[in-house]
This record gives structure tokens, sequence and C-alpha cells, in this order.
């Protein structure tokens, strides 16, 4: 099993990652299908109907389940994540940066840059999430609840509550969706 993630992941790294977004004519949606079929091999799970646009970066030691009908917009990175689930219907703009972990900065005899990374973290993006363009979602959150917005380039500290719209460096609660009649 070992050696079909590795290959799937040298075949996606060197080859699909390059191919063009879904909207690209004629050749687009098949870039997609073809991008798709690779992560089943690299992902532990992957749902029905997830489109992976292209220069999508999910490291080499990242464990990623996607649920149904979800999104990744192009040149998302994912850095330093330990396991990162995204649930159904999500839709992720281009550009998105999440990051797992940080350096370490909690000595003064030592430079920093020499005292390693800090411990990876996980992320948990629920169902029926939005998140904007150029969002950087950084080690300290660890869930994006259940139909939260986040907003365009927003930086993102902390978890987001369920159905919370949240924008802003730091993002802040603007307000919650509701339901209405």
């Amino acid at each position: 099993m070992k050696i079909f993630r590795l290959g799937g992941t040298v075949v996606y790294y060197s080859f699909l990652t390059f191919l063009p977004n879904r909207n690209f004519p004629l050749i687009g949606r098949m870039s997609s299908w073809m991008r798709r079929i690779c992560c089943k091999l690299i992902f532990k799970s992957i749902g029905k109907g997830v489109n992976i646009e292209r220069k999508v970066y999910f490291g080499f030691s990242t464990m990623v389940e996607i649920g149904n009908y979800s999104g990744l917009g192009a040149n998302m990175n994912v850095m330093g994540v330990n396991k990162l689930v995204i649930g159904d219907n999500v839709m992720t703009a281009p550009e998105i940066n999440i990051h797992g972990n940080g350096h370490r900065f909690d000595r003064l005899d030592i430079p920093m840059r020499l005292q390693g990374d800090s411990e990876r973290t996980d992320l948990n993006i629920c169902d029926d999430v939005w998140i904007g363009r150029r969002v950087t979602i950084l080690p300290n959150c660890s869930r994006i609840g259940t139909g939260a917005i986040i907003g365009a380039c927003s930086v993102v500290t902390k978890d987001v509550p369920d159905y919370a719209i949240v924008a802003g460096n730091p993002a802040k609660i603007i307000k919650y969706r509701r339901y209405e009649d």
C-alpha cells in the first residue's frame, strides 16, 4: 500500500498538479478527474464529486480525508499539518495557506532558527464551510465549525464556531448565519 501512495505522490507532484484548472476549455474536466483519481491513492479517503484544482500542495506526511462534493482551490498549501479532515460540501477559494506548526522560540540561549519546529497539529474543517481567497489558517486553529464562512484575506488564529462568519487579521466573528423564512 505504501508503494501505491509513494507512486501516486510522485505522479501528482511531478505532473498532475501542473495540468489546467477544471474550467479550462477541453481538458480542464479531465485534468481535475485525473488529480482526483491519483489522490485516491495518496489520501486516507476521498468522497464523491471532489474537485482538486491545480497546484494544491499537501506535503508528504499529511493524512488527508475529504468528504463528498468538496472543492480545493488552486495554489492551496497545507504545511506541517498532521491530519487534515475536510467535510462534505466545503468550498475553498485559491491561495489558501494552512499551517500546522511553526518555529519554536521559547529558549533565549539558542537562536530561534536552531530551536526546531513546534509539534504538528490537526485541522478539522466541518461540513458546508466556505473559505475565501488568500486565507491563512494558523496552528492554534484546530476546528472550523459547520456552516462557517471565512472572509477573503483573513488570518485565522483560533477555532471558528458553527455558522460563524469571520474576517480580518486576526479573524474575528462578524455575525452568525441564521435561518430566515
